[in-house]
């Protein structure tokens, strides 16, 4: 009896001992993770934009169009799509994880050869073989496969939500630049439109002037050099506002009819609370970042299903149900069959493919960390960008308005001389082409500071906030 029993589990006893020939030892990843302390611009604290960060602009007009594209954009519902698929992957790995229970039918009318192994009535005759089984099946995780390819499931559709969050963030931002692209070259059509009749009304003058002998005909031709110049950009400025309302068309996912009623104007002035310095917590409050962050997850999850593969596959299958010949018993008791027994496979030889497997698996969680050092640094690279550009700006927009402040000064001095009789309304126009130009600059410098607060908001992530894959490794 000992001896048959041996005779048995001899074999499984055999393949166990062989089981060392297959081993992932030596098979690691190279790559470390970039650390948020060593990047990080400062320590202190600052103000994080809000999920609508576009409301601190209060401007209805542009909130309800990121609303619409927001809702419309195709950009959007590809992410959203993507996220269902990655969704239902995770709930099938899930799914694997659970027993699989079937039911099985089958009638199969045969004939019975005459010089088989069936003997009379059944031979030379024919019979319905019927079958009526349950079938049952489990796994056993020993070694967590099941659990480390439903955390790396997970972590996949964790990135996924991130990116979904990433195209709301950059929709958003798109459409409020381009919305106040709308609004700059509106503007700055407004003043070219002053200039030209400013300029116009200067040629009036200078043809009077030659007419009483008080110019000559240099002072016409300087009077009118200007003037297509002028009407030029005006029609350029046109093409722009044009362009600007196509884009805005295309981020809601409507025709171009759709924004040509649509009135962009500057919103009054913001306070963006610049920040002195973005703390290391922060940098990874993201959705690019987070996302990064969780498919590193997933890949270093994947290396643990690959480790696994070197390991025996325990299942426990059993079967219960009735097999007859002929219908005339297939549900009596005497027709009953089952069975239940474990099926183990482990691998002893396989030419280095696990090893193989392991070693892809190990370089693709080098791809996904290097991947995240990448998206972390650019990360700190953008919100530094746009810091910086915005202190210079402020120092600009300084300049900018004293010298606007001189130039409406002189101006006031002008036109004062002109009613005490002291300078021709030559000298005046000339003065007021000074502020209009001053002007221009101005607006110019706004609709920077505005894109440069957009892209602010866009570089802090937009709100986004997932503490969860925000940490270090």
């Amino acid at each position: 009896m000992k001896s048959s029993l041996f005779l048995r589990i001899s074999p499984l006893v055999a393949a166990l001992a062989l089981a060392g020939c297959v081993s992932y030892s030596g098979i690691t990843p190279h790559s470390t993770a970039a650390s948020n302390t060593d990047l990080s611009l400062s320590s202190a604290t600052i103000q994080w934009p809000s999920e609508q960060w576009w409301n601190v602009y209060n401007d209805a007009v542009l909130s309800d169009l990121i609303t619409q594209a927001l809702a419309k954009n195709p950009s959007i519902k590809l992410a959203q799509a993507r996220l269902e698929r990655v969704a239902a992957m995770a709930q099938a790995v899930d799914a694997g994880t659970l027993p699989e229970v079937g039911v099985g039918l089958s009638m199969t009318p045969e004939h019975f050869t005459e010089n088989g192994l069936y003997p009379p009535p059944f031979a030379g005759n024919i019979y319905s073989t019927n079958l009526l089984m349950v079938n049952a099946k489990y796994e056993f995780d020993f070694w967590g496969k099941n659990r480390a390819a439903l955390d790396s499931a997970l972590s996949t559709e964790k990135a996924a939500k991130a990116e979904l969050q990433s195209a709301h963030l950059l929709i958003a931002a798109s459409v409020a630049k381009s919305y106040f692209s709308l609004a700059h070259f509106s503007e700055q059509k407004k003043v070219l439109e002053m200039t030209l009749a400013q300029r116009e009304e200067l040629l009036n003058v200078s043809q009077q002037r030659l007419a009483a002998g008080l110019d000559t005909q240099q002072e016409l031709h300087i009077s009118k050099e200007g003037l297509p110049a002028i009407r030029a950009e005006i029609i350029k400025l046109d093409e722009q506002i044009s362009l600007s309302r196509n884009a805005l068309a295309a981020l809601i996912g409507k025709g171009p009819e759709a924004t040509l009623q649509v009135v962009a104007s500057f919103p009054t002035d913001i306070n963006m609370n610049m920040p002195d310095s973005i703390p290391a917590n922060l940098i990874g409050r993201r959705a690019d970042i987070s996302a990064a962050r969780a498919r590193v997850d997933a890949a270093n999850k994947q290396i643990a299903v690959a480790k696994t593969e070197f390991y025996p596959n325990i299942n426990l299958t059993a079967f219960a149900g009735f097999s007859s010949l002929g219908f005339s018993h297939w549900l009596d008791g005497s027709s009953r069959d089952y069975g239940v027994g474990p099926a183990i496979s482990l691998p002893i030889f396989d030419g280095g493919r696990l090893r193989a497997n392991l070693s892809s698996k190990d370089a693709e969680y080098d791809i996904a960390l290097e991947s995240y050092n990448q998206t972390l640094i650019e990360a700190v690279h953008d919100i530094a960008d746009q810091i910086s550009s915005l202190r210079s700006l402020a120092q600009q927009q300084k300049q900018q308005a004293e010298l606007q402040h001189n130039a409406e000064s002189v101006y006031e001095l002008a036109q004062q001389r002109e009613k005490a009789g002291l300078v021709s309304k030559v000298t005046v126009l000339n003065a007021q082409t000074a502020v209009l130009t001053q002007q221009s600059a101005a607006i110019d410098l706004k609709a920077r500071a505005l894109d440069l607060t957009v892209n602010l908001n866009r570089a802090l992530g937009g709100g986004f906030n997932d503490q969860t894959t925000a940490s270090t490794f």
